[in-house]
């Protein structure tokens, strides 16, 4: 996978009417919604509410990343509650990282990659917060027993 001017050349020839910028080597190019095709692997989000008002206040400010196919076709690979928080606010246009695909089935496997990538993340980051709250609580059970043992004048319920 790398991004690439081929890419671009290839996504804006899909396209008409484009704008590319290109700063430190990630390339950020506008799509018209409709020229991009949703991949069949991909789930349609459930809620997109707090997307929705995130896009009508500020915009779309993370850009969504589709794939370029040589025959010039381009595939969402993510982004998809952006895509149709967007969609449904009838913006026309979007900012878009390309990179390259072979095929439709690549940016299908790209798509599951990535995926699989922020699956791993989020567990990541949930066992993290059950291992910090359950720390906290062993230590909070850990100083009632010690001041239980102890005596002490302090009613219960400040323990």
């Amino acid at each position: 996978m790398s991004i690439g001017k081929n890419s671009i050349a290839r996504a804006v020839n899909a396209t008409a009417n484009q704008k590319t910028t290109t700063t430190n080597d990630n390339v950020i190019t506008k799509f018209s919604l409709d020229k991009i095709g949703l991949l069949s692997v991909a789930k349609v989000p459930d809620d997109i509410d707090n997307v929705k008002s995130s896009v009508s206040k500020r915009g779309v400010l993370c850009p969504v990343i589709v794939a370029a196919t040589p025959k010039g076709e381009v595939w969402l690979v993510d982004g998809y509650r952006r895509y149709y928080a967007a969609k449904e606010l009838s913006v026309l246009q979007i900012n878009a990282v390309v990179i390259n695909a072979q095929n439709k089935s690549e940016a299908n496997r790209l798509y599951t990659e990535l995926s699989k990538t922020k699956s791993v993340i989020k567990e990541t980051i949930i066992k993290e917060t059950i291992v910090k709250e359950s720390v906290t609580t062993d230590i909070h059970e850990e100083k009632f027993r010690v001041l239980h043992v102890k005596d002490h004048d302090l009613p219960v319920h400040l323990l």
